[in-house]
């Protein structure tokens, strides 16, 4: 698994990066919904990354993370093969400003 984490300062910036993401992949003909982190708990977060990989995503997108689940998503990636994802899994995830 893949992380890519966005931050910077509360601009609208972040999340027009987050959007080109989701457009490139739509051009690709791959629809991925853009989560938006602060309106859930971490542990329901990583199970919507684990449910979207079962289900055969291959990308994440996330919006407004807290430090407590990009933390989370990272001690996650860092089990490589024992997190259970696929290592081709990209998690992109953008920091609260």
């Amino acid at each position: 698994m893949q992380v890519q984490v966005i931050i910077g300062n509360a601009a609208p910036g972040k999340n027009t990066k987050l959007q080109e993401i989701q457009t490139e992949l739509s051009i690709q003909g791959i629809d991925v919904p853009i989560i938006v982190g602060a309106s859930c708990t971490t542990p329901f977060f990583l199970n919507q990354i684990a449910n979207q990989a079962i289900a055969g995503a291959k990308h994440f997108l996330a919006d407004d993370c807290t430090h407590f689940q990009i933390k989370a998503v990272l001690d996650l990636a860092a089990q490589e093969e024992k997190s259970g994802l696929p290592h081709d899994l990209v998690v992109h995830l953008v920091r609260q400003a």
